[in-house]
């Protein structure tokens, strides 16, 4: 019985070490940082066609294709930070940052507005 009341009393320390174990994670991080720092090198173009033109440039998973004015300009009726914030989370058939989960929250951003700046330059359907 004694020994359940200990391991009881326990349990905040415990739960107070997850900020021992976020001050590692911070580390790990700040480690990585110089890596992160030469994949933000990667240019929107460069992202779009090694990754997003699978599904953006057929319209695969109902992806709206980069040549599509007016399904880019509904999507984005809400704004274009919300749209690139829906896409970083994942939702309807595309997973979280379209399965690239390498890219900084910025080019994952400029990959978005680099692919609505395309459609919004093509000419509107007749």
């Amino acid at each position: 019985m004694k020994s359940k009341i200990v391991m009881l009393l326990a349990i905040p320390f415990a739960i107070g070490a997850g900020t021992v174990q976020a001050a590692e994670k911070a580390a790990e991080t700040a480690a990585a940082a110089p890596a992160a720092a030469a994949a933000s090198d990667r240019s929107a173009e460069s992202v779009v066609n090694a990754k997003c033109i699978e599904c953006h440039g057929s319209g695969k998973k109902h992806a709206p294709r980069i040549d599509d004015r007016e399904d880019w300009t509904k999507r984005a009726s809400k704004g274009l930070d919300a749209l690139a914030l829906g896409a970083i989370r994942g939702h309807h058939g595309m997973p979280a940052r379209g399965g690239r989960a390498d890219l900084t929250d910025a080019e994952f951003k400029n990959a978005i507005f680099y692919m609505f700046t395309k459609a919004v330059s093509t000419p509107a359907k007749k």
